[in-house]
């Protein structure tokens, strides 16, 4: 099969020349005649809208991962977008083009590529458990780069570890409308710097791809990613496809677009009014059969002008439009919300679609019409590509409506600034043809923006996931969006009493909506706002403390803020809101143990001989110099389930069951009577006290082991309110263990242990009668390794043992 082929069947049309090029090479035959792939490098694609960059990076992905099964390419694509409509559209289309290759979560993965959604409250499925497989991975740049930061949003953080160092080892990056991503770009640039760093080096290659019609490429060089002395490596239309005569690019490309401004302007003295005159234009200008778009920079002006359009009016009780034909797109929905604005928006035929920046990249809808807000010239340049995007109309139009403000400072201007939209009007002022050409002649300054910029020594603290003594975490929102853009989300419940139960279930995806730090400042400030977040630690929901990007939030149903045909509002006065129940599940929690209570008794020798083999299977493909650790790891792994406290709970007094050591228990569910118990701290320590001081990689086999549940990595300390031994007020005490606790020995095939008495005093500083103490062995690895490999090499002995568990559910 060649790539022409390979392309058409995928996409039911032939490639494009540029397309070609991504999959096959410099030299690779333009009509897609061939057959052997190209070498997988970081680089910029610069392509207009409409001509398939999408489809051109995933589907040069599988030829060459999938198809050509090269090993030059990652086995992981990580899709990353600004907007969450953007990553449903894409997943839907990759959907598409894979076809019988899709793996459907349940059958063998082997053969089969994963296909991954990583948003707020959707559940992912259990990629990071096949880290041998090819997957790809579509998400919001909020829900990937802060797990490639190890902190991810949205996500149990005893999980943050594993996607840390999958997506940060063999994968292919793709930043796409990275005009749209503020310091995420910054962010992406460092991380590429790092990954090629060999102090910080990665498992397998992982490039980046950064993807735009209106790419700032100085914006990626930065302190460790510098410019190379010949410029960045880029991928663009060359002169032939620009010029030749009825080829297809050009004909987008040149697709007409008449430009001209509107006679009404917003201001303070048309503020009042706006909506209601906006909507007139709109109902005088939209030609029926076809798609209008309105463009304007807020939520809150979407919305009123989305309700002028669609209230039915007091005396004649008939709307201005029909509503069935309206459609209002922000991104300030509950997703079950907006799906039926959405499929308007993609359907055919006559239709208005109200809308914000939401719409301004990657969305695929070509309008006839297209009224906007003024709003930075690179905004404009990706709204102006929503109109006549596939050169269908004759007769398409762009009309701009400018903000008249009182100074730089007037709220009428926001999100945007004074200087970036006095460039773009002077731009337009002489503009009255947008085709794609038209306007990639127009050269508008760039007002310099001063970002932040993660440095090494931030990315090597953010490897250590122990939150400081008050339960914070170190804070990358300003890594992840700008300032203003950083989001926390709601979900809204109908309690019986004054607050949540701790059993009130955690969220599902349908529920969620995204909104600004900001706006829930100021909504949960106040006065009849009730409002929670989960306490991992303490098990329980707890008030609400100053909002946290990337947090969620449970809101009482009665304190409003949403409507469900306009999304969040903040009002608290809510005219329509309903509110989902979802069934009690198992929430996030420090001594929760929910892959040990499977309602199947296994012995602690069984389990781990399946933990030992799906390790050697790993290993054999992803890590041979370190096969001989992480099986010895793994072999460890569970001996500190013997210990008396861990079996009474599986037991739970059921006499039958004793004589034997318990990995998995029958039971529904249990609670060790000592708070915050860590049965795999148990194993480490113990692992270290029997093992040889020159035993081959002593301090990585005790990591690995610790570390296979995410929850005792680089340091150990007691909990929050733990309580030690009451008769004993001096003895060392943390996750559970005490010092001197006692296991009890522990044999089966492969492995014989002795009976063990357990040190704590590895937690102290300095060294101790068994070596150094745990913080020191800890650090050097995490800088003997780097983050990254070290991350991966946790990664794997957790995935082999969420896999043997899953076999013992299933």
């Amino acid at each position: 099969m060649t790539y022409a082929q390979f392309f058409t069947q995928a996409t039911s049309h032939a490639p494009y020349a540029y397309q070609c090029r991504l999959a096959g090479g410099e030299n690779a035959d333009p009509q897609g005649g061939f057959e052997q792939g190209a070498d997988c490098q970081s680089q910029l694609i610069h392509i207009p809208t409409g001509l398939g960059k999408t489809s051109a990076v995933v589907l040069a992905w599988l030829w060459n991962r999938v198809h050509l099964r090269s090993e030059k390419w990652p086995r992981r694509l990580v899709y990353c977008l600004p907007m969450r409509t953007l990553v449903e559209q894409t997943h839907e289309e990759a959907k598409k083009w894979l076809g019988d290759s899709l793996w459907d979560g349940h059958g063998p993965h082997e053969g089969k590529v994963g296909l991954h959604l990583l948003m707020g409250g959707e559940d992912s499925g259990e990629w990071d458990v096949y880290p041998e497989e090819n997957a790809i991975l579509i998400g919001t740049q909020d829900m990937l780069l802060s797990r490639a930061l190890n902190r991810g949003y949205g996500m149990s953080r005893y999980r943050w570890p594993m996607h840390f160092g999958l997506l940060n080892n063999d994968c292919l990056w793709v930043m796409d409308e990275t005009q749209l991503m503020g310091v995420g770009v910054e962010t992406s640039a460092q991380l590429d710097g790092f990954r090629r760093d060999g102090a910080m080096s990665t498992v397998g290659c992982c490039p980046t791809w950064w993807m735009s019609a209106t790419l700032e490429d100085s914006r990626l060089a930065t302190v460790d990613h510098p410019m190379p002395a010949d410029g960045w490596q880029r991928l663009q239309l060359s002169p032939e496809e620009m010029e030749e005569p009825r080829s297809r690019p050009r004909e987008l490309i040149g697709a007409k677009k008449a430009v001209s401004p509107c006679k009404l302007s917003l201001s303070h003295g048309t503020k009042a009014e706006y909506a209601k005159n906006l909507v007139a234009v709109v109902i005088k200008q939209h030609q029926p059969g076809t798609l209008t778009l309105v463009v304007v920079n807020r939520v809150g002006r979407a919305q009123e002008i989305y309700e002028a359009l669609t209230t039915p009016d007091k005396k004649s009780k008939q709307s201005l439009y029909d509503p069935a034909r309206v459609a209002l797109i922000h991104s300030r929905f509950r997703p079950k919300d907006r799906l039926r604005h959405e499929e308007l928006l993609f359907g055919d035929g006559d239709r208005i679609v109200i809308a914000t920046q939401a719409v301004e990249a990657g969305v695929d809808v070509s309008a006839r019409l297209l009224i906007t807000e003024l709003a930075p010239w690179s905004s404009l340049v990706q709204r102006i590509g929503r109109c006549n995007r596939r050169a269908e109309y004759s007769d398409a139009e762009v009309i701009w409506v400018d903000l008249q403000a009182k100074d730089a400072t007037d709220a009428l201007l926001l999100p945007y600034a004074a200087d970036d939209l006095n460039s773009a009007r002077s731009a337009l002022a002489g503009t009255t043809d947008a085709s794609p050409q038209s306007l990639g002649n127009i050269q508008v300054p760039k007002t310099p923006v001063v970002r932040p910029v993660i440095r090494r020594r931030d990315l090597v603290d953010l490897f250590d996931t122990t939150p400081d003594i008050c339960g914070q975490d170190l804070d990358i929102s300003r890594y992840i969006r700008d300032g203003a853009d950083s989001d926390v989300q709601f979900f809204w419940r109908d309690l019986e009493g004054d607050s949540p139960a701790d059993t009130e279930p955690p969220p599902e995806r349908q529920e969620l909506c995204r909104v600004s730090v900001g706006d829930a400042v100021k909504f949960l400030g106040k006065e009849k706002t009730s409002a929670w977040v989960w306490n991992s630690l303490e098990r329980k929901w707890q008030s609400a403390p100053k909002p946290r990007p990337g947090a969620v939030y449970l809101i009482a149903a009665t304190s409003g803020g949403y409507d469900d045909a306009l999304g969040w509002t903040g009002e608290p006065k809510t005219k329509r809101l309903t509110t989902l129940r979802p069934p009690e599940r198992d929430k996030d929690a420090h001594d929760s143990d929910s892959d040990t209570f499977l309602q199947s008794w296994q012995s602690l020798g069984d389990h781990t001989l399946q933990v030992v083999s799906a390790t050697d299977a790993l290993t054999s493909c992803l890590a041979r110099d370190w096969a001989e650790a992480l099986r010895t790891a793994a072999l460890w792994h569970d001996v500190g389930k013997a210990h008396a406290e861990f079996q009474v709970m599986l037991r739970n007094g059921d006499p039958a069951r004793e004589g034997t050591l318990w990995a998995k228990s029958a039971e529904l569910t249990g609670k060790c009577k000592r708070r915050g118990f860590r049965h795999e701290l148990a194993s480490a320590l113990a692992w270290l006290v029997q093992s040889p001081a020159d035993a081959t990689d002593r301090a990585l086999v005790a990591y690995l082991i610790a570390s296979h549940h995410g929850k005792v990595r680089l340091s150990i300390r007691s909990l929050p309110d733990e309580k030690g031994d009451p008769q004993d007020p001096e003895r060392l005490f943390a996750r559970g263990i005490w010092q001197g606790d006692v296991l009890p020995a522990v044999q089966f095939d492969g492995l014989a242990v002795p009976e063990t008495t357990l040190d704590l005093s590895f937690m102290r500083m300095g060294e101790g009668a068994h070596g150094p103490s745990w913080l020191a062995r800890t650090i050097g690895l995490r800088d003997r390794f780097g983050p990254f490999r070290l991350a991966f090499l946790e990664t794997l002995l957790r995935a082999a043992d969420a896999r043997a568990s899953r076999k013992v559910q299933n």
